[in-house]
């Protein structure tokens, strides 16, 4: 068998709030390197790799791509053409402090502890530009570009053998459909979901009866079906009333805990990862519905914030009382009462369940009548019989809520966070030997 060599091309801020899509782009340069070079082989599927959920000049989803080519190609060339197709891609569109990136590294990076510290740290914490390029410099990458160079040499190393991962099929819009309402038969989803092993997630909210695969606005993702079983995402195909231009399979890190790291104890903001905590006082429900308990971590008091639309989470932190345990997964933001810090939950593990209990005024002993108070600091007095006690009824609670873990409900789940019931997996060997039609087609 002819040797290829494996050159590595990581995409990152091709979108924006005005339309396009990383993605979109990928599949796009995708399709042109098989017009261009039809012999090319992948030594991956195209990886889709959700980073730090809190950085918040982050388009949508934080999410940076790499493609793992194997070809007898000169790394510069694929670069020129990918850069090629970037700048023609962007147009006009205005950036702002953002700017699409792109880097072109060769062999194994997932093998590179300088890269795979970087891709720990892009899914947790802010990664300064110079700090990227400085470890690309070291490796003797080629990187263009502006903020993106950061997601896509972070991606570079992402997904290696023994990370858990799930796949997300992604079908893409007719570009004369863009902007137009997506036509997905909600009926037939439901169907589709039913008949399908508990190998999907994440794709349809089964109590408002609806997909929540599809995006919406000028995105030209035309939905986007995530699983653990490649070949049965296809059965979603049946759900679209629009013919899609073309689609795409990615491996990911999504739904996968791959975040879940301790946070420093100093709670820094724009910080992911996970602490454990100690309730100290009451939740408090928000007029827009979401939950604020106040708790401590490491010492550091502070607020946990659950957002309404996470149902079963939101549902949990409103039983929560002081004296319960917690460990909690989810960003820091820079508002809240305490310190001025808060965590946002995404997914919480209840370890221990403090006894609650309440003082009532006792009951008389001897008639069994409610007692009154017999003025302050006096104790109570039976009206009917003139018992007098200085003592109230201690009253144990019982408490609904059980120790376990809790998550959003499906549908609700943010990009990395993975369902309860969904069991790890990890990819024994890299790299692999891929034909594209495997991974695109139309």
């Amino acid at each position: 068998m002819k040797e290829y060599n494996i050159i590595n091309v990581g995409l990152d801020d091709t979108d924006s709030l005005e339309g396009g899509c990383t993605t979109h782009l990928t599949g796009l340069f995708l399709l042109k390197l098989l017009e261009e070079k039809p012999g090319i082989l992948l030594a991956d599927y195209p990886l889709l790799v959700r980073l730090n959920p809190a950085i918040p000049w982050k388009t949508r989803g934080n999410a940076a791509t790499v493609l793992r080519i194997m070809c007898d190609c000169d790394p510069e060339e694929v670069a020129e053409a990918a850069w090629s197709i970037i700048e023609e891609y962007v147009g006009d569109r205005k950036w702002g402090v953002k700017g699409p990136g792109l880097v072109v590294a060769m062999g194994e990076p997932w093998r590179d502890p300088g890269l795979r510290l970087l891709y720990r740290k892009a899914l947790t914490d802010v990664v300064a530009l110079d700090q990227a390029r400085g470890i690309l410099e070291k490796r003797g990458a080629i990187a263009r570009g502006s903020t993106g160079i950061i997601g896509a040499s972070a991606a570079l190393a992402a997904l290696a053998p023994g990370d858990d991962y799930t796949f997300e099929l992604v079908f893409y819009r007719d570009p004369s459909r863009i902007g137009e309402e997506r036509c997905i038969d909600e009926g037939r989803a439901g169907e589709v979901e039913a008949s399908l092993p508990p190998c999907v997630f994440n794709n349809y909210d089964q109590e408002e009866g609806r997909v929540t695969a599809a995006p919406g606005g000028y995105d030209p993702v035309l939905a986007g079906f995530r699983g653990d079983c490649p070949a049965k995402l296809f059965e979603y195909r049946r759900v679209l009333c629009e013919d899609p231009m073309f689609w795409v399979l990615y491996r990911s890190n999504q739904h996968t805990d791959a975040h879940k790291t301790v946070l420093t104890p100093r709670l820094t903001v724009y910080s992911t990862g996970s602490a454990r905590a100690t309730i100290t006082g009451e939740p408090v429900v928000t007029p827009g519905g979401h939950v604020v308990v106040p708790a401590t971590v490491n010492g550091v008091e502070t607020d946990l914030v659950f957002y309404r639309e996470t149902g079963p989470l939101s549902k949990a932190a409103r039983m929560l009382r002081r004296g319960d345990e917690v460990e909690v997964l989810g960003s820091v933001k820079p508002y809240g009462k305490k310190n001025g810090r808060s965590i946002a939950v995404e997914k919480m593990w209840i370890e221990s369940i403090a006894p609650h209990s309440i003082r009532a005024v006792p009951r008389c002993p001897r008639c069994g009548r409610r007692m009154k108070s017999a003025g302050k600091d006096k104790g109570y007095r039976c009206k009917h019989c003139n018992y007098k006690t200085n003592t109230k009824t201690i009253i144990h609670v019982y408490r609904d809520l059980s120790p376990g873990e809790y998550t959003p409900k499906t549908g609700r789940l943010p990009h990395l966070v993975k369902p309860h019931w969904r069991a790890p997996r990890a990819l024994l060997k890299l790299p692999m030997t891929i034909r594209p039609e495997q991974v695109i087609g139309t």
